[in-house]
């Protein structure tokens, strides 16, 4: 029975005549269930980069995209909260606040925005989103499965910290177009705001919070980019690899 306790075994190997021990990966319940989500939400994205493929080849093009790839999308970014509790747990080793902004800057986009307003459905932007999020998805998540399991391959590390490089600012450019393009329904339709008077005696006007957050943006995807190129440097540059 596995305990949150390790447990490893040595094996004994055989090499020219000389004997040498080699310790095998610790298991430990973290760990298999790290791998588990990491190995589940690898293949929802793929999923996901499948029907965006499928979508392009069609007669409609990207303006089905999103039409056939919402509810997996939609599935897996809101199961990838557990991400924030993960590092709040020590499960793994990040920041609870880094975990915090990247899900709910995406979530913003994705539930606030995107799914609330059809119109933007055909939008360039919102392909562009999606493909963007599933091709670093199904690199990043075999990376964290892999490397849980002690098997990553020096390739997957490149891939992992280098695909970011070019796709991160393009989704974040992608972000920004559906929030300005949202704009005018924000407004005429007052989405997501709540308007006074009322019983709790407080009001939110979301569409000028998304007009400061659009301010803000830039700013706020900086800070998580030289985050990833600072990891990047650890990872890559000096050959390291969990």
């Amino acid at each position: 029975m596995l305990d949150r306790g390790s447990f490893g075994k040595q094996f004994h190997v055989r090499d020219t005549g000389s004997a040498q021990f080699v310790e095998m990966p610790k298991i430990t319940i973290d760990r298999l269930y790290l791998a588990a989500y990491n190995t589940a939400q690898a293949a929802g994205w793929a999923t996901a980069l499948y029907h965006c493929v499928s979508s392009f080849w069609s007669a409609d093009g990207y303006a089905t995209v999103y039409e056939n790839t919402n509810a997996v999308v939609r599935c897996f970014q809101l199961l990838s909260a557990l991400e924030i509790l993960h590092a709040a747990a020590g499960l793994v080793r990040g920041s609870p606040l880094t975990a915090l902004m990247q899900w709910s800057g995406r979530s913003n986009v994705l539930f606030a925005i995107l799914h609330r307003i059809p119109q933007l459905w055909t939008n360039p932007a919102a392909a562009v989103l999606i493909y963007v999020w599933a091709l670093s998805e199904v690199v990043r998540y075999p990376w964290y499965a892999t490397s849980l399991l002690k098997c990553c391959p020096s390739w997957l590390t490149w891939l992992r910290y280098t695909l970011f490089i070019p796709l991160y600012p393009v989704g974040m450019l992608a972000e920004m177009v559906l929030m300005v393009k949202a704009l005018p329904f924000l407004k005429s339709q007052k989405l997501n705001s709540v308007s006074l008077p009322n019983v709790f005696n407080f009001g939110f006007d979301y569409h000028m919070f998304i007009q400061g957050l659009l301010f803000v943006y830039p700013f706020l995807w900086l800070f998580l980019y030289q985050t990833l190129l600072h990891q990047r440097k650890k990872k890559v540059q000096s050959g390291k690899r969990d």
